[in-house]
């Protein structure tokens, strides 16, 4: 207690003694036995109401025991049916809920997890999903620095996350599991993972990735088969053994057919296998024809021509024509025309281009009339000197375009090009500037724009063959170079600009897995807006139900959450409110379980966990003697905690109490006296 209040409560107590004595023997007369009576009311009446005012705090100290908690997780997913243990797991768990020496001893904290951890006061294994690294993060959260042991009722197959046995180790509390499903090691095969690019052009091969494993002691012979509908594009015999326990296999298969195209994977089953659902697995992907038409229109004949034209034929689904000026016509059948060091016979060609909002490359060199070309386009002005001069490339990192990355341009011979500035009007995306005899300049050498309606590509320099030759002599292939000529084509030739509608989904989606379609929307300004409404409309194909669901804002897209559709083929149509924009699309859930794909319990998992937490492994029968080891752990003991508690006079009750008691007693007895 502060001295102050120390000081304030002496004066209170002599204050209030010398106002009773001054009442009751100074200024009253008669027996001194009754004035004692009166004063030591009246003196307890001011000291208990100056102690209210001086409201002094009161140190209390309070015991109390603190029982430890006890964290019984359940695996809620659908596996622990698959093992036919779903009652005896209710079974446990109601036993331990409701054990009475357990809840003397421990405050029980239920919780049941599938993809997610969440309380619980009862499970259905209904969970298409299991993740056992959340349930370690999230308790590692939750029971930060309290006693908690965790009694984990599991198989240990996990479907979703990192591997749990280092999850596991975060975790500070003990861990005890309780093994359920069948811990005996059957002869096994299953795909684990397919890997496979969800586009594939026309005509080309795309490459697919296998993981397949197996479980047993013995060595086995299988066959692996890749179908499509009832052909099989693909086989190969496969052996396993119980060191060679795992294959990966990859193979290219052929993309002849636009559109989604779905193919199955099937591992022959063993005599023995008992789980065979794991053995068969789905994929799809889709093949788009790319075939762009590219015009290549030329004043002169130049090695930079043949070295484009190869460049962008190295894709098969590009085609080039080289035509002098004088022959170009029909622009329309073209996906994109370049433009090699143009003079005033392009005029026409240029001016179809700008009415028409085309995209083009233009491509400068020492042969070029800028001044036509300064007339002719408002992007670039470049200073006329009729000088010639060479530039040597500088890479630049914040290109946003599209990915690339640095091919060795610094060691790339230069390009000639004009002297002179060249000032831009618009914000060029650039790829290449120049560095002019030793000096980097900001001037650009290489990129693209897309101001107004089109997009323009440029390079300011010829003599580029000799590039294509200099990454040819330091990478041993043209590809390179050739990818990179190949990404500007294809970012020149894919539109004008961005959709204002773009919906993003898979071909194929799993039924235990999340199905979400997502869709960005932009104004005429290409803004995304945020107040728009989208709207999804779906339809089975083989039932011919249809819904409408709509879209709804998260963050900077729109989605929507399918996922409790049932397996089956679907086409979709995403409309806009008050616009004609719509989208289509199709996709097929399947009828996969991931749950299914397991023949027996992750023991080996279990116990690691149990080894690294210097634990016992328990099983559903084990009741007793989990339970006798959490009473018995010296560490779970019950502890007894004081703590120190600051109380306020003013909070106590009673003291209002004795104020009314003093005061009321002393006029009664005055009244009883005859004193009033």
């Amino acid at each position: 207690m502060p001295a102050t209040t120390i000081f304030l409560l002496i004066g209170a107590f002599l204050l209030s003694l010398a106002l009773a004595l001054f009442l009751y023997f100074y200024k009253a007369k008669g027996r001194r036995s009754k004035n004692a009576i009166f004063a030591s009311l009246r003196f307890i009446a001011i000291f208990s109401l100056l102690l209210l005012l001086i409201n002094p705090e009161i140190n209390r100290i309070e015991y109390y025991n603190e029982k430890p908690n006890l964290i019984l997780v359940v695996d809620n997913s659908s596996s622990i049916s698959e093992f036919g243990a779903g009652e005896e797991v209710k079974t446990l768990f109601n036993r331990l809920t409701t054990d009475p020496k357990l809840k003397e001893n421990f405050e029980i904290e239920t919780f049941s997890f599938g993809r997610y951890l969440r309380p619980a006061d009862s499970v259905d294994f209904n969970d298409s999903q299991t993740n056992l690294t959340a349930v370690f993060n999230d308790l590692s959260t939750l029971y930060e620095g309290r006693v908690a042991p965790v009694v984990l009722i599991s198989d240990g197959n996990q479907t979703l996350g990192e591997e749990f046995t280092f999850a596991a180790q975060r975790l500070s509390q003990p861990v005890l599991p309780v093994v359920v499903g069948d811990t005996m090691r059957y002869q096994d095969l299953s795909i684990s993972r397919i890997n496979v690019n969800k586009y594939a052009f026309l005509n080309n091969r795309f490459p697919v990735e296998i993981m397949l494993n197996y479980s047993g002691d013995t060595s086995v012979a299988t066959r692996l088969e890749i179908r499509k509908g009832n052909t099989v594009v693909h086989s190969q015999q496969l052996s396993f053994s119980s060191e060679d326990n795992s294959q990966v296999v990859r193979v290219e298969l052929p993309a002849n057919a636009v559109g989604i195209q779905n193919f199955e994977v099937r591992v022959r089953e063993l005599p023995a296998e008992k789980n065979i659902v794991n053995n068969t697995r789905e994929f799809a992907m889709e093949v788009i024809d790319e075939r762009t038409k590219v015009l290549i229109a030329y004043s002169f004949l130049h090695p930079d021509l043949g070295a484009f034209k190869k460049a962008i034929e190295s894709n098969q689904q590009r085609e080039v024509e080289l035509k002098p000026i004088p022959e170009v016509s029909d622009l329309a059948k073209y996906q994109l025309v370049m433009l090699y060091q143009p003079d005033a016979r392009f005029r026409s060609v240029m001016e179809e281009l700008n009415s028409q909002n085309r995209n083009y490359f233009l491509i400068t060199g020492p042969k070029t009339d800028w001044k036509f070309l300064n007339q002719q386009q408002e992007l670039f002005q470049q200073e006329i000197t009729n000088q010639p001069e060479e530039y040597f490339p500088v890479w630049n990192e914040n290109f946003k375009a599209f990915q690339t990355e640095d091919i060795g341009f610094s060691d790339f011979p230069p390009l000639e090009g004009n002297f002179g500035n060249l000032n831009a009007t618009e914000a060029l995306d650039v790829l290449l500037y120049r560095e002019v005899q030793g000096v980097e300049t900001t001037m650009p050498l290489l990129g693209v724009t897309t101001a107004g309606e089109s997009k323009t590509g440029f390079l300011f320099g010829a003599d580029i063959w000799r590039w294509r030759g200099s990454s040819f002599r330091e990478n041993g292939s043209f590809q390179k170079f050739d990818d990179l000529i190949g990404k500007f084509v294809h970012f020149l030739a894919s539109g004008n600009r961005q959709d204002r509608l773009v919906v993003k989904h898979e071909p194929l989606y799993n039924e235990s897995e999340e199905i979400i379609i997502t869709a960005d929307y932009f104004d005429q300004s290409y803004e995304f807006d945020r107040r728009a409404a989208l709207e999804l409309q779906i339809k089975n194909k083989e039932t011919g139900e249809q819904r409408q669901i709509p879209f709804l804002l998260n963050d900077s897209s729109f989605e929507v959450d399918l996922s409790s559709l049932s397996g089956g083929d679907y086409d979709f149509t995403v409309n806009v409110e008050g616009e004609t924009l719509s989208r289509s699309g199709s996709f097929r859930i399947l009828d996969f379980d991931v749950e299914k794909q397991f023949a027996r319990a992750n023991l080996e998992g279990l116990q690691h966990i149990a080894k690294q937490k210097g634990q016992d492994i328990y099983f559903l029968q084990d009741f007793e003697r989990l339970k006798n080891d959490l009473l018995s752990a010296d560490s779970y003991a019950t502890i007894q905690k004081s703590r120190k508690k600051d109380v306020s006079l003013i909070d106590w009750k009673y003291l209002l109490g004795i104020i009314v008691l003093a005061l009321s007693a002393e006029w009664f007895l005055r009244k009883y006296y005859g004193l009033i």
